[in-house]
C-alpha cells in the first residue's frame, strides 16, 4: 500500500540526560534534524549541557518517507564538533492519526545498544495529495519516458533474382525430381536405345536364357577343329614342315651319303 504524501512539522523541543562531552564548562548542544535528503539544523543551546532546550520547528514535504534522523552535536569553537549521540523517530503513528510526541532514546558512543539519555519532538502531519502529483510531474521531467522502438519487418530469408543487363531474365529451375528439359542442339543427342533394352554391344549368350546347363559328368561339345590325337602320338605336321627326324641309335637311311672319312 502507497503511503499518502503530505506536510510534516517536526517541533524539537529538549533532552534530558543525554552525554557530555566537555571535560571543562558545559557543552553547547545542537541537533541535525533528517527526513530523507532533507535536512535541518536547530540553533546551538548555549551551555546546554545534559538537559538542552530548543523549541525549534521545522517543516517537511514527504512522500514515502518513514523515519526521522536526530543527530546530537556538542559545538567547539576551536575544534571539531563532537558527536554526542543519535536518534530514531517513526512516522507510522502520525501518518495514521496525524499528531504525536515522541521521547527517543540517544545511541551514544561508538557501541549504538549504549542509551543515555532520551530527546522529545513533537510530530504534526497533514495529507497533501497535490505533492505526489507535483512528484509524478517533476519525476517525468526529469526522466522522460520513450516510446517504444518500433523494428520494421525482418527482410525475407533471400532477395528475389534480379534480371540481368540487356533484358536477360534466367529460366526458372524445374521441380525437383523432374527430368531437365530437353535442348536440342548438336551437344545434347537423343539416346541410342530405349531405357531399359540391353545395349547393342552387349555379347549374346552361349546357350538361352534360363536353359538347364549341361548334366555333371556329360563330355563336352565337340571341338570345330577335330578330336585330339591319342596320347602318344606324334604331333600332326603341317604344310612344309620337315620330316620327322630318326630314333636316337637308328642307323641312317640308305639315301644318306657320309663323308669319306665316316665310311668304312
Amino acid at each position: 500500500m502507497a503511503l499518502e504524501a503530505g506536510s510534516l512539522r517536526v517541533t524539537v523541543q529538549y533532552a534530558q540526560g543525554i552525554k557530555d562531552q566537555d571535560w571543562f564548562g558545559r557543552q553547547d548542544p545542537y541537533v541535525k534534524v533528517r527526513v530523507g535528503s532533507q535536512e535541518r539544523r536547530s540553533r546551538t543551546c548555549t551551555d546546554g549541557g545534559r538537559n538542552p532546550v530548543w523549541e525549534e520547528t521545522f517543516e517537511y514535504s514527504i512522500l514515502n518517507e518513514n523515519n526521522i534522523e536526530l543527530t546530537l552535536f556538542d559545538e567547539d569553537t576551536l575544534a571539531r564538533d563532537d558527536l554526542i549521540g543519535t536518534a530514531q523517530v517513526s512516522l507510522a503513528t502520525v501518518r495514521r492519526q496525524g499528531q504525536d510526541t515522541v521521547q527517543a532514546p540517544v545511541s551514544s558512543g561508538k557501541k549504538a545498544h549504549k542509551q543515555k539519555g532520551f530527546i522529545q519532538v513533537a510530530l504534526r502531519f497533514t495529507p497533501n495529495s497535490a505533492l505526489k502529483a507535483q512528484q509524478q510531474v517533476t519525476y517525468a521531467g526529469a526522466y522522460p519516458q520513450q516510446a517504444p522502438a518500433v523494428y520494421a519487418a525482418p527482410a525475407p530469408y533471400y532477395a528475389p533474382y534480379p534480371p540481368a543487363q540487356g533484358g536477360y531474365t534466367p529460366a526458372p529451375s524445374f521441380a525437383y525430381g523432374a527430368p531437365p528439359p530437353a535442348y536440342p542442339s548438336a551437344y545434347n543427342p537423343a539416346p541410342s536405345f530405349a531405357y531399359g533394352a540391353p545395349p547393342p554391344y552387349a555379347p549374346a549368350p552361349s546357350f538361352a536364357y534360363g536353359a538347364p546347363p549341361p548334366p555333371y559328368g556329360a563330355p563336352p561339345p565337340p571341338s570345330p577343329y577335330g578330336p585330339p590325337p591319342p596320347y602318344g602320338a606324334p604331333a600332326p605336321g603341317y604344310p612344309g614342315a620337315p620330316p620327322p627326324s630318326a630314333p636316337y641309335g637308328a642307323p641312317p637311311p640308305a639315301s644318306y651319303n657320309a663323308p669319306p672319312y665316316y665310311r668304312n
